[in-house]
């Protein structure tokens, strides 16, 4: 029996990647961040800026937060894009990667509020928890160390005990 969190950094829900506790709402997570990858063109683990951003979820509630969201949308769209539906759409992300599990809609809701059925209700969270150095800093090098040996591995049971070790 496999005790362990098994998926992909970045894409797991914190309650599961954290403490191993999976719910329905750990996949609705994981859909908000495919969701804000679609949007930005750009990879969550992978995403890296020069203003210290640890993901794709960070540079975004910063951008919803500052009334800058539309920057967020992948560039080469140019404006081939209806704004509003992207607007809505990153809304919604951003609501299915609430950090806790209580917030995040059910599906169900998910799919009225991107069809426009119901309100997109505003994101509020506190960003100083994701701007925190102290906090960050560490595990920003920890996952990037993380991040070189499995792409250097050749021992795939070496990377996982390094990721049971988190």
């Amino acid at each position: 029996m496999n005790t362990t969190a098994a998926g992909t950094i970045g894409y797991m829900a914190p309650e599961y990647a954290l403490w191993g506790y999976l719910t329905y709402k750990a996949d609705v997570y994981s859909f908000g961040i495919v969701t804000l990858e679609i949007v930005a063109g750009k990879n969550n683990s992978k995403h890296r800026s020069e203003e210290g951003y640890v993901c794709l979820q960070d540079l975004a509630l910063v951008l919803q937060q500052t009334g800058r969201l539309m920057e967020l949308v992948d560039s080469r769209l140019e404006t081939e894009f209806n704004e509003e539906e992207a607007i809505r759409m990153m809304k919604v992300a951003l609501l299915c990667t609430n950090p806790s599990p209580a917030p995040r809609p059910i599906m169900s809701e998910v799919v009225n509020m991107l069809e426009g059925r119901t309100p997109v209700p505003e994101v509020t969270m506190d960003l100083s928890i994701f701007r925190d150095e102290e906090r960050f800093g560490a595990l920003r090098e920890q996952l990037n160390q993380i991040q070189s040996h499995i792409m250097s591995s050749s021992q795939p049971s070496e990377s996982a005990a390094m990721l049971q070790d988190l």
